[in-house]
């Protein structure tokens, strides 16, 4: 018995379906040591992750491609029982070391907190 052969006309082109990992900005690779413009967190952590990381991962890989390292954070007076609003900066590999869960201290903690 002899199969059938399906064949396309030549002017329909098909386009591959787009793998997931471009679609959120990442490569099949996730180093171990930060490294900036590379993912901080490898695929599976990430779609298991809540949706506020994937957006920051997002954002990060974007920014790290304009060439940004760090960015600035403003934290309202009442957070801390200040008089003013203060503002700090947070490095993306301190972000990383968060997000993989890597030497965390005080600090580290309350900014992710917020």
């Amino acid at each position: 018995m002899m199969l059938p052969q399906f064949c396309t006309d030549p002017c329909v082109n098909f386009r591959p379906q787009t793998p997931l990992g471009s679609i959120l900005g990442l490569t099949p690779d996730c180093p171990e040591n930060f490294e900036n413009g590379k993912p901080m967190l490898p695929l599976s952590q990430l779609l298991d992750d809540p949706w506020e990381v994937r957006r920051f991962h997002k954002w990060y890989m974007h920014a790290s491609k304009l060439g940004m390292r760090d960015f600035i954070v403003r934290v309202p007076a009442e957070y801390f029982h200040l008089e003013e609003d203060c503002q700090f900066v947070v490095d993306f590999h301190d972000m990383y070391r968060l997000m993989r869960r890597k030497d965390l201290d005080v600090a580290q903690v309350t900014l992710f907190a917020m």
